[in-house]
């Protein structure tokens, strides 16, 4: 919902702002918490301004969450993929990013990789089923890391791009202008899409884990982790904030190839306009011939790299 004149107002006199303009027009698109922290800034901090990212020379520091797909000294950018989880069918909680090889496709990049609780060599750790609890871990570990580094940007597939938007969001919040570059949103609809709900009856209708469902070992490893994820999805809701920098929310046109044939509608991913007060290089990118799942597809996955290191060219 806009912001009001007199909620403007208030929020500026409770930050003794007075001396800071109001541009209604602009500012009542704003969040609270951006207009929060506008006017405690004294009118510095605007959202979608430029110089409101990460833009420096320190390392990428070190965190069981973030694992490098290979070192370049040279890049001019780095990137940071969120999975997606296994709310969709089972095999995301299996999935890494060795295929295809990121780092190799994005000359320009040092790619980083999300490494969640559960997955890989943090399979002893514990399951997360809170969307809040996660990404405050996420941001905990994430923001120090990347902070005074250079430019990055969050790319996140299915559910991953959610946990990659409230992370940024977070990250912004503790610091800001420590923050993503970019948000690029792969096969997800926005964060205020009602329907995220199936339960675990999904992980059979939709197809997907039979390979899991068949063998007792991969279901002892692998179900725990899928259940955990589609509590994850299932009781997500929006913290009601939004980037200052632009989102690509990337869309495959044909159907999936599981059981249900999922595909995620055009206006559903134009949701993720709505996360977003740079309206400036925020746009929805259909891709015809790839399904739901981008990244299953060496055409669907080279389409978001090449994107993402367009817009990185021009930070």
């Amino acid at each position: 919902m806009p912001l009001s004149e007199a909620q403007l107002l208030e929020i500026q006199a409770d930050a003794m702002a007075d001396d800071v303009p109001i541009d209604l027009v602009t500012m009542s698109e704003w969040s609270e918490a951006e207009a929060v922290a506008y006017f405690e800034s004294g009118g510095e901090t605007v959202p979608g301004a430029a110089g409101t990212y990460t833009r420096g020379d320190a390392p990428t520091g070190s965190t069981p969450w973030l694992r490098c797909l290979g070192k370049k000294p040279a890049a001019t950018h780095r990137v940071v993929v969120f999975n997606w989880t296994g709310n969709r069918g089972g095999q995301g909680s299996a999935h890494n990013l060795m295929r295809p090889n990121w780092s190799a496709a994005m000359e320009a990049s040092e790619v980083y990789e999300v490494l969640l609780p559960g997955r890989g060599m943090r399979q002893k750790e514990a399951l997360h089923t809170s969307t809040r609890e996660l990404v405050a871990a996420l941001a905990a570990a994430l923001g120090p890391a990347l902070r005074g580094g250079k430019p990055f940007a969050f790319v996140g597939l299915s559910h991953g791009a959610l946990l990659a938007f409230e992370t940024a969001l977070a990250i912004s919040a503790a610091a800001p202008g420590e923050g993503p570059a970019l948000l690029c949103a792969v096969s997800a609809e926005g964060p205020s899409w009602p329907g995220r709900k199936g339960g675990p009856a999904m992980l059979a209708d939709k197809g997907g884990t039979d390979f899991i469902l068949r063998d007792a070992g991969l279901t002892k490893m692998y179900v725990p982790v899928i259940q955990a994820d589609l509590a994850l999805e299932e009781t997500y809701a929006p913290s009601g904030g939004r980037l200052g920098v632009p989102v690509l929310a990337v869309v495959g046109e044909a159907a999936g190839r599981d059981k249900q044939r999922t595909c995620v509608p055009r206006e559903a991913a134009a949701l993720w306009l709505e996360a977003t007060s740079a309206a400036g290089g925020s746009r929805v990118c259909s891709l015809p011939e790839v399904d739901w799942y981008v990244f299953q597809e060496p055409a669907g996955a080279a389409a978001v790299q090449r994107e993402v290191a367009a817009f990185m060219r021009s930070v």
